[in-house]
């Protein structure tokens, strides 16, 4: 019966109901209780009512709209906890295909190659002597390594040229283009072409060698006649065999060995130069004072027999000096010491050498110049040693201008003897340059100038430009020679920057 009421109370909360004649809007809560009377039996109700309105009421609501969201929610639970479960489950497959897969992949390219190996192993055991075993690769691979192997031949020093099986040139690369003159053109032409001029003409029979069953390999040195001077070369040429022995064309290989044969050469010279010193020199002194004692013997003679001997004894005290000066060159020459370098300008070096010729030079017709460049790092250098190469090139071209006391120019110049020093970032070295407007040097004889005893002077030993080099050589440097615009020659020692 209570449970009656109460339900007749939930449908007066969605519609009006009326008590005590008044209609309630909201939310009406009511209690009954059964009275009871004697035996227990149920002899009456009790019934409380109290309608709720306010605050009270909308939270109701909301607590009554909660509860059916929940219970609506509720019916869902079994299908979204089985939704969730697929898909955490599919993510955890897919990993552990993945990282299988990619543990075998990793394995097979580890061991594949080892496999490989032990097989051709066994091939090779049992008598299987030509077998082959090409490597995996892919052409990205293939590529990425044609080009480390190109950007390599293009920095090396040593020129490259490869040739094809038909005879024609496939590449070259940049130090074989400056060794032989070669332009790009010359890829894809044929290499009896290329090498048809003159000065190429030695290494013709090197490009025959490579021909069809020819030689697989030929070492030999051959020098080159380019721009009016030589280049010593050790050329290499080796077949490229392919499977079956066919020929698949040719690689030539330069090195530019000048350097070392112009260093042979002056040792050469020095074990010449020693030698002479020694064997020149101990009959000098016998000579010489036997010339003085023959002058002192016949000074009471009678005056033309005299006159002849003290002719005679003189011109041979005066070659034996000369030839004692020569051979003290030599001597300085065999024994040069090595250089004590240290950190110097070599701005305030050359400055101090020029200070030296104001005095020869003052009163003289050369004028000799200076333009020291600003902000010069220093250089580990000896300064005795430099400045014995700056006294030697500036004597030089007094020499080539006609002396101190030289006349004009032809076209009426001054001779004019200009030093210069110069930093070359770029490249590291710091530059000293003497040049001068005179006659200039032909092409020819220009690197004859630093082998020793060769002179244009036509006078002293040739020592001068070869003590030059060998100093500029043992400090890590180069020196060079070339034109001087307009007219006459400069002198280039580079030198590298502490």
């Amino acid at each position: 019966m209570c449970r009656e009421i109460l339900q007749a109370e939930r449908l007066g909360q969605q519609e009006g109901i009326r008590n005590g004649g008044h209609e309630i809007h909201g939310l009406l809560i009511r209690a009954a209780s059964p009275v009871r009377g004697a035996g227990g039996a149920i002899a009456g109700v009790v019934v409380a009512s109290e309608a709720m309105s306010g605050l009270i009421n909308a939270r109701a609501r909301q607590m009554a709209d909660a509860f059916s969201q929940y219970q609506q929610t509720k019916v869902l639970r079994r299908p979204l906890e089985g939704f969730y479960l697929s898909v955490f489950l599919a993510i955890t497959l897919l990993i552990l295909i993945s990282a299988t897969w990619f543990g075998l992949f990793v394995a097979k390219r580890i061991t594949r190659p080892v496999q490989m190996l032990a097989e051709g192993a066994r091939a090779v055991g049992a008598g299987q002597l030509d077998l082959r075993i090409e490597p995996d690769s892919s052409d990205e691979r293939l590529d990425a390594r044609r080009r480390y192997i190109e950007t390599i031949l293009e920095r090396v020093a040593t020129g490259v040229i490869s040739l094809s099986a038909d005879g024609k040139v496939s590449t070259v690369n940049g130090a074989a283009e400056r060794l032989l003159g070669l332009g790009p053109n010359a890829i894809g032409q044929p290499a009896a072409s290329v090498f048809a001029r003159e000065d190429l003409a030695p290494l013709v029979p090197m490009i025959d060698a490579t021909g069809e069953g020819r030689q697989a390999g030929l070492v030999e040195e051959i020098t080159l006649a380019r721009e009016e001077r030589e280049i010593h070369l050790a050329v290499a040429s080796t077949m490229l065999i392919a499977e079956g022995g066919k020929s698949e064309g040719a690689v030539i290989v330069l090195d530019d060995v000048t350097p070392l044969i112009r260093a042979q050469r002056v040792a050469a010279w020095r074990d010449v130069a020693r030698r002479l010193a020694h064997e020149i020199k101990n009959p000098l002194t016998p000579i010489q004072l036997s010339a003085e004692r023959l002058q002192r013997n016949f000074a009471t003679a009678p005056p033309n027999a005299r006159a002849l001997v003290d002719e005679c004894t003189g011109a041979i005290i005066t070659e034996v000096e000369a030839l004692k000066g020569l051979v003290d060159e030599f001597a300085q020459f065999a024994r040069m010491r090595g250089p004590k370098l240290v950190p110097a300008d070599l701005n305030v070096l050359a400055a101090d050498t020029v200070r030296l010729y104001r005095g020869v030079l003052q009163q003289g017709a050369v004028e000799l110049t200076h333009a020291l460049g600003p902000g010069l790092p220093p250089v580990r250098m000896d300064p005795e040693q430099m400045r014995q190469v700056i006294i030697n090139l500036v004597d030089n071209a007094i020499d080539a201008l006609g002396g101190a006391t030289a006349g004009p120019r032809p076209g009426g110049a001054r001779p004019q003897i200009g030093l210069a020093t110069s930093h070359e970032a770029g490249s590291g070295v710091v530059r000293l340059t003497v040049s001068d407007n005179g006659p200039g040097i032909p092409p020819a004889d220009r690197e004859k100038l630093f082998l020793p005893y060769y002179s244009t002077k036509g006078r002293g030993s040739g020592l001068g430009l070869a003590i030059v080099r060998r100093i500029i050589t043992e400090h890590g440097g180069t020196v060079d020679v070339a034109d001087a615009a307009p007219q006459g020659t400069v002198f280039t020692v580079d030198l590298p920057a502490a």
